[in-house]
């Protein structure tokens, strides 16, 4: 059987994707451990999207870059101002905004 090897962009949209998952299950569970280190680690992915997108060698355009890094600033801030305690409306933004990124991720 051979292996299919994603692209970067695939391998990208997945980790939106897992990271927007991991956040609804803690949610559905009621489990604020399982959530704290949910957002944790979409904190993480964002902060990574947001150093990558901060080099002047990027591939992506400027408008595009502004607009992830703009979006990866909200998340830091709603994550570290609320954390688990975020309310319903944040944490569904959070999550959709993965789903959407990962979405056009896999469409383009």
């Amino acid at each position: 059987m051979t292996e299919k090897k994603l692209t970067v962009s695939q391998e990208d949209a997945l980790a939106l994707l897992r990271s927007a998952t991991h956040i609804s299950q803690a949610r559905q569970a009621g489990d604020k451990v399982g959530l704290t280190i949910a957002l944790d680690e979409n904190l993480q992915l964002w902060t990574a999207i947001q150093t990558l997108v901060s080099r002047k060698d990027h591939p992506l355009n400027e408008t595009a870059k502004n607009n992830l890094i703009k979006l990866a600033n909200f998340v830091v801030a709603k994550t570290i101002k609320y954390g688990c305690e975020a309310c319903d409306k944040t944490l569904d933004t959070l999550e959709n905004m993965n789903l959407q990124i990962a979405e056009g991720l896999l469409e383009h």
